[in-house]
């Protein structure tokens, strides 16, 4: 029963998205709007994590059944495609590979920063003990 409610809770943010994407014509999927406002709702503590959380574990545990129908139904357009699939696994290949690398660099250039932030303050909390010992030092000869 309270999976049965926890997916109930989930239909029902995308169902309230799906609502909000028709109503105000909406250029988004009403799923993804939907789960904007589940987040929206985690951060003003409008719900607790835990309320999905079962539900959420068994749904990404399975995230792989849910890609069945779709390989299906790619399957369907077999004659369409026979002759293309080759550039599209191309395509998808390449795009894989340049994500990858720009997440990879995205990731050391970040790592970068914040290396250099801490060392600009390991410097400054230097300068500044320096500072306040040479400031105790002047109180201390008057």
């Amino acid at each position: 029963m309270k999976l049965f409610k926890e997916l109930s809770l989930l239909f029902l943010y995308s169902i309230i998205g799906e609502g909000l994407r028709m109503f105000l014509h909406l250029p988004v999927p009403g799923s993804i709007i939907g789960i904007v406002l589940l987040f929206l709702s985690f951060q003003i503590k409008l719900l607790k994590p835990s309320a999905i959380e079962d539900t959420a574990n068994f749904l990404l545990n399975h995230l792989t059944i849910l890609f069945v129908p779709a390989g299906v139904g790619l399957m369907q357009y077999y004659g369409a495609i026979k002759y293309t699939w080759p550039i599209l696994l191309g395509a998808v290949v390449l795009c894989s590979l340049v994500s990858l690398v720009a997440v990879g660099k995205t990731a050391e250039f970040v790592e970068r920063i914040s290396m250099k932030s801490k060392e600009e303050k390991a410097r400054l909390v230097e300068k500044v003990g320096k500072l306040r010992g040479e400031a105790d030092d002047f109180s201390a000869g008057e």
